[in-house]
């Protein structure tokens, strides 16, 4: 798991911007690598190849998740910088 709660706000954005239209090859990358990963490891027949893959797949897994959820990190940066104080 990503916590996009400690991590830069440059960060985020920049996961933010994975979803604009034009990046969605990178999306697909990521997807197709994930799903990879979970095939090979259907078929691994020995246990490093199969923590090996099972690695893989949780940080392509992670990686999507963060994408997800990095607009409403983002929102939420957003709205706590932009409260007035008393």
């Amino acid at each position: 798991m990503i916590d996009l709660n400690t991590v830069d706000i440059q960060v985020v954005n920049a996961l933010v911007r994975t979803r604009e239209p034009g990046n969605e090859a990178l999306i697909r990358l990521f997807s197709a690598e994930l799903e990879s990963a979970k095939q090979k490891l259907i078929h691994a027949t020995d246990m490093a190849t199969v923590h090996r893959l099972q690695g893989r797949a949780e940080a392509f897994y992670d990686l999507l998740e963060a994408v997800n959820d990095a607009p409403k990190v983002e929102n939420r940066a957003y709205a706590h910088n932009t409260r007035s104080t008393p």
